[in-house]
């Protein structure tokens, strides 16, 4: 489900209200060096995007309210391509996640990573989407 919104009630504490938000991504890195594409979860409720090693950048809130977000887990499928990072396993969000493209010579990697959230323990998948991953180096 791309762009999955679902808000929780009762599950925050004190019958707060959590909302989990993951929409597909097509994110892009163009450099004359090593070209670097990452997607990151981050433990702050972001989700975020860095190119060529660079400070990260907030694409969306993944986790409203953030201090909820050490209460959920992501799983990543490498759908396609070359990527690192860890996959094809559920991942506490206690620590920030990220998966990277990288293209040392001259050309073109890329990946397409689904991603899914769910609360830790529940075998409920919250939301998911597709993150894809380019990085060009010429």
């Amino acid at each position: 489900m791309s762009g999955a919104v679902l808000s929780l009630l009762g599950t925050g504490g004190a019958g707060a209200a959590v909302t989990i938000t993951l929409s597909t991504q097509f994110l892009y890195a163009l450099s004359t060096g090593t070209a670097s594409a990452a997607f990151r979860l981050n433990t702050n409720g972001n989700a975020e995007y860095s190119e060529n090693g660079g400070a990260y950048s907030v694409l969306e809130a993944w986790c409203v309210p953030a201090a909820q977000a050490v209460n959920y887990e992501c799983y990543a499928s490498l759908v396609s391509g070359l990527a690192t990072g860890t996959f094809d396993t559920w991942l506490a969000l206690s620590s920030s996640r990220t998966w990277t493209v990288t293209q040392v010579t001259i050309g073109v990697s890329d990946a397409v990573i689904n991603i899914g959230i769910r609360r830790a323990g529940d075998a409920t998948i919250l939301a998911s989407a597709d993150i894809y991953l380019t990085a060009e180096r010429y």
